[in-house]
């Protein structure tokens, strides 16, 4: 049926004081105590600011003690769980950020679906590739003008620019500033043919498989490698989301964003025909690939725009529950995941992702499908998170 004209459902959104994991390693290097500040946020609801006493107990392990409104359970010694009894006992888990890698002036990143390889945008319009594990950079790719807004990998290991990779790499899409979508040779770095113009400017792209219904009348050009059946997700700042079949270059679909705010992200999963999209005024959109007239779910965590979304399997295989969870990235540094989300049914965060390196708008990736996280924020370089993801081992969470 559909919410078209609905209100954004209202998220509750847990704030964290951003040095709190060097609280924690100060206490557990002078074997002392600390404190750092929580706070809790739901449009309609007072704000709940409360505390967190740090102290040290067994075996290098920390205990977490909560005050004024907040009860704490720590998880591991940077990971705990926030309980919210003001607010329905709601429960929203939070981890801190690790190990740091510098790379500098990256725009955008995405990781290859095996986690061996990334690809960077940057200000000056390059994409590198490199080894996600060393960061070693083993190519530069010049295909824009202007500032690289994404990139991303093809779901066969290859990268595109938003950007996305097709077929096991031959072949990379992108977008930019300048108004295109492009489609790429990796090894010669040359333009095959570009997607879309547009006169505003292209934020985001998301790329997948689906049923093609556009019939191409378009020369396959030899360098055309893995494109049939394959269609990139475009987010423009005009407030349209644009849908394009890839091996056809035409458009497929397009639909406006709530109120026609910039659209700023966008990722679609063909395994769940789920589109989603992020605005500049921080709404989340959610509709079926097959029905695009028809909004599945809107949600608001805060007014901060959206500067990424990635579909989190890891949450969904986790809970037993049906449906992917989101990891989504806000131009407040903030990056939350959501529990996983079926249809119409009301959405709810699982964890927020807190670290003081996180300065300006943050992107997330997901590695291997989990439970690794990779992310960006305006600074650059490779910040990673520690604790588990999606309920399952050891995992780390990285930031750029």
């Amino acid at each position: 049926m559909g919410i078209e004209g609905s209100t954004p459902t209202a998220l509750v959104q847990v704030t964290v004081q951003a040095d709190w994991t060097d609280v924690v390693a100060d206490a557990l290097r002078l074997n002392s105590t600390g404190t750092f500040w929580v706070s809790c946020y739901k449009r309609g609801s007072p704000s709940i600011h409360g505390a967190a006493k740090v102290s040290v107990v067994g075996d290098h392990k920390v205990q977490l003690t909560g005050h004024d409104g907040i009860v704490l359970e720590a998880i591991t010694n940077y990971s705990f769980k926030v309980k919210i009894p003001d607010f329905d006992n709601i429960e929203v888990e939070v981890y801190g950020t690790g190990r740091r890698s510098n790379i500098s002036k990256i725009s955008c990143m995405d990781v290859s679906p095996q986690g061996a390889l990334f690809v960077a945008g940057s200000e000056d319009g390059t994409l590198r590739i490199g080894e996600t594990e060393s960061g070693r950079i083993t190519q530069e790719l010049k295909a824009h003008i202007q500032y690289v807004n994404s990139c991303r990998f093809f779901p066969s290991g290859q990268a595109i620019s938003d950007t996305a990779i097709i077929d096991r790499g031959r072949n990379v899409i992108s977008s930019s500033n300048d108004g295109t979508v492009k489609l790429w040779e990796v090894a010669s770095g040359e333009t095959i043919r570009t997607l879309a113009q547009h006169e505003e400017r292209m934020n985001a792209i998301a790329l997948d498989t689906w049923e093609s219904t556009v019939e191409s009348n378009v020369a396959l050009d030899p360098r055309d490698v893995g494109t049939e059946g394959k269609l990139v997700i475009a987010a423009s700042e005009g407030g349209t989301l644009y849908g394009l079949d890839v091996r056809a270059s035409e458009e497929a679909f397009q639909r406006k964003s709530y109120n026609k705010a910039p659209v700023r992200s966008c990722a679609y999963s063909a395994q769940h025909s789920l589109v989603v999209s992020g605005t500049s005024e921080g709404v989340v959109e959610l509709f079926d690939i097959r029905k695009t007239d028809q909004v599945l779910n809107r949600f608001q965590r805060g007014t901060a725009g959206i500067s990424s979304i990635v579909f989190s399997s890891s949450s969904s295989s986790s809970s037993g529950q049906n449906g992917p969870g989101l990891i989504i990235g806000c131009d407040d540094s903030g990056i939350y995941e959501t529990k996983p989300i079926r249809g119409e049914t009301s959405v709810e965060i699982l964890r927020e992702y807190v670290g003081y390196d996180l300065d300006g708008p943050a992107r997330a990736r997901v590695v291997g499908g989990g439970p690794a996280l990779v992310a960006i924020s305006k600074e650059g370089g490779l910040l990673r998170f520690s604790g588990s993801l999606g309920g399952g081992g050891s995992g780390t969470v990285a930031s750029v």
